[in-house]
């Protein structure tokens, strides 16, 4: 891997986080960061010595040897930004959702595409060792005819004005669906509705139906104060509960019950690892692609218009 300069677009809570992984990094140059906030910008000079801080986004944009950027910012702000980044030639790894409609997404792979350059999408979990060993096991059959996976994603969240629990949250179940399970559902069938407002669902139920393999059902909320991040597995021969964020994976087999030896990761370092590699490469489609990214915005627009019609819809 050879060296490369990179810039961040969004330094809050999760930019600063990228921030702090990028500095750490060997091969890797992170040479200017981009906020409305003064104070983030002056945070990421104090701490991480990142001297060259922009309110305008496009000023680092307009950096000769800046490679690639990190775009952290509201999702509203995304597809601007994502626009503005690829039409530099600048390679682009943008938090999820990709966009807000498919139709923006699918804009942005083409662009991408057709300047031969990485558009990748932070699905993070594709990195995790625990769903990365779940993974392996299902392509084993290790629980044979998987009947049912059920998904609990929920926490205590402010009701946030610019978007919903299932722009939020649902990213990251209809991903982890397709990288377990290897395909896209079919079908989708959706409540919810909101609660501490007039608008915009702050919680939700999904099922999602495939043409073979299981029924996968979740509950999505920013309602609930326990913050669960878990995935349950029922299968022909063995079930297992997976936490995402522990990392631990507990099978259920004849009676027994024991975990499974998985070492924890950092899944943020090894997503940027990633990215960086796969500049290289641009030809080769990532593990969090851009196209990966748009899927999940179309079964979210599908989720939606389930709620409005009250049934199923074909996607």
């Amino acid at each position: 891997m050879g060296n490369f300069s990179v810039g961040v677009i969004g330094t809050g809570y999760w930019g600063r986080k990228i921030v702090d992984e990028y500095s750490k990094m060997d091969n890797v140059e992170l040479i200017g960061v981009s906020d409305l906030n003064q104070k983030n910008l002056d945070f990421c000079a104090e701490r991480y010595g990142v001297n060259r801080g922009y309110k305008e986004f496009r000023e680092l944009l307009s950096q000769k040897e800046l490679d690639a950027v990190n775009v952290c910012t509201p999702n509203s702000s995304h597809y601007e930004i994502c626009r503005a980044a690829l039409e530099m030639d600048k390679h682009v790894l943008v938090e999820k959702p990709i966009t807000l409609t498919s139709a923006e997404g699918w804009d942005l792979v083409q662009l991408a595409q057709d300047r031969g350059l990485t558009l990748s999408v932070g699905h993070i979990f594709r990195f995790n060792n625990a769903l990365a060993e779940t993974r392996r096991l299902m392509n084993e059959r290790f629980f044979g005819d998987l009947f049912l996976m059920e998904m609990t994603w929920t926490n205590l969240e402010q009701s946030w004005p610019d978007r919903d629990v299932l722009v939020d949250l649902a990213p990251h179940m209809f991903d982890i669906q397709n990288y377990l399970l290897g395909k896209w559902p079919t079908e989708i069938t959706c409540n919810g509705r909101p609660f501490r407002r007039e608008s915009g669902e702050e919680a939700a139920y999904v099922v999602s139906r495939f043409n073979a393999g299981p029924m996968a059902l979740a509950n999505i909320s920013w309602l609930v104060p326990i913050k669960t991040r878990q995935i349950m597995l029922a299968g022909e021969t063995r079930s297992a509960l997976i936490d995402a964020v522990s990392q631990e994976v507990t099978v259920y087999e004849s009676g027994y019950t024991y975990k499974l030896g998985i070492e924890r990761n950092n899944t943020i370092r090894d997503e940027l690892l990633h990215f960086v590699k796969s500049i290289s490469d641009p030809e080769t489609e990532t593990k969090n692609s851009g196209t990966i990214g748009v899927k999940t915005v179309e079964l979210i627009e599908a989720a939606k218009q389930s709620i409005v019609e009250k049934k199923a819809v074909t996607v």
